[in-house]
């Protein structure tokens, strides 16, 4: 498949931290049409990297084996998963033969620290209800 781009869709990248804010993992998806049963697709880090680190790049490969094949047309699933910072990079470009044929924003999803981190306003802390004072019997004399 050279030369034009495949058409592609729902694409969607996360980036996410555990519990404690190490371990981030970047996950990118998205579907491909491919036409032809023999027909396969891959997302690759490209090689090089740009030169903005904050934007990742991936490389679509589609590859078809030779032979007889049947012309059937479909949308294929496809993800890519990588190790980060959990706040590494701010967007994804898929290329396709060198060109960029989707650009995606990175989400990152609030995590169980990063909620803590927020400390909410505090709310006025009840006060005891004051407990009407006690009238002293006058003594008689």
């Amino acid at each position: 498949m050279a030369g034009t781009a495949p058409n592609t869709r729902n694409w969607k990248a996360m980036e996410m931290t555990d519990l404690v804010g190490r371990n981030g993992r970047l996950t990118v998806s998205g579907e491909v049409l491919l036409i032809g049963t023999g027909t396969t697709a891959k997302l690759v880090p490209q090689v090089p990297q740009g030169f903005n680190p904050a934007i990742f790049l991936l490389d679509l490969k589609v590859t078809s084996k030779g032979g007889i094949q049947g012309q059937i047309a479909r949308w294929v699933k496809l993800s890519y998963e990588r190790k980060s910072s959990g706040r590494q990079y701010t967007e994804v470009d898929i290329l396709f033969e060198g060109e960029i044929i989707a650009r995606v924003k990175v989400d990152h999803p609030m995590t169980l620290r990063a909620r803590s981190a927020k400390k909410p306003g505090k709310k006025p802390a009840k006060k005891p209800a004051k407990k009407p004072a006690k009238k002293r019997a006058k003594k008689k004399k």
